[in-house]
């Protein structure tokens, strides 16, 4: 029988994320992600439910205009990377 994991500590909460620990603290501190403290040592949980509603949350409040397009016109390091026969095909797009 599996179980599915419904509360995670601040480690796993950051792995299942794949971001920091410092950046749980600070979604924690923003109010953007809901952690419950336990015991006398004040230890936090997280929901899997909020944990899954971040992702949507970070979304929203960065536009795609803030992505900047990748290209060698922009960025000299890339364009002497790109710059040969191989990879002239990238050249066209």
């Amino acid at each position: 029988m599996v179980v599915a994991k419904e509360w995670f500590t601040v480690e796993e909460a950051a792995e299942y994320l794949r971001v920091s620990r410092r950046t749980i603290y600070k979604l924690t501190k923003e109010g953007r992600l809901p952690a419950f403290q336990i015991g006398r040592e004040r230890h936090r949980r997280f929901r899997k439910e909020d944990l899954d509603g971040v992702p949507r949350s970070l979304g929203t409040t960065r536009g795609a205009e803030s992505v900047l397009p990748l290209s060698a016109s922009s960025d000299p390091v890339l364009a002497e990377l790109w710059d040969n026969e191989k990879d002239a095909a990238y050249d066209r797009l």
